[in-house]
């Protein structure tokens, strides 16, 4: 899925013609919560996606141990700011934000992974970029 968005990033982010939100899905209890948490926490540093990309490769180590810790050796790993970097996951400062996020995506009925919501129209499952880019031109009104 990594693939995609990096290309509806370069064709329509970059452009201006659109933005991704990212909601988190927390069906994993705290494994999900740290990873989420460690997302925001990067966006401190202006590493937000690039940080998510690193943590979903890494999603399987997670899962094995205490995902505070194994959250921040990975923000080792990756080269962030180790000292803001911890501070921010101890605090667990991004809790709420993430807890609200979720609920939000709930709300708006989005329940499986992934799903794409482009004017609310949902596209629900792994999509081909074709697909999503015909919908994208779609709603812009292209053809």
């Amino acid at each position: 899925m990594l693939g995609v968005e990096v290309k509806l990033t370069r064709k329509y982010v970059e452009t201006g013609q659109m933005k991704i939100v990212f909601h988190p899905v927390l069906n994993h209890g705290d494994y999900s919560i740290q990873a989420h948490q460690g997302a925001e926490c990067a966006g401190e540093q202006n590493q937000f996606w690039a940080f998510r990309e690193f943590l979903f490769k890494n999603q399987h180590r997670i899962w094995k141990h205490n995902a505070v810790e194994v959250v921040k050796k990975l923000g080792t790993e990756y080269g962030l700011n180790v000292d803001a970097f911890n501070t921010c996951m101890d605090e667990q400062r991004y809790a709420t934000r993430v807890d609200k996020q979720d609920d939000l995506r709930r709300t708006r009925g989005i329940r499986l992974q992934p799903t794409f919501d482009i004017n609310g129209q949902q596209v629900i499952g792994m999509a081909m970029f074709q697909t999503l880019d015909g919908i994208i031109q779609q709603s812009l009104g292209g053809n």
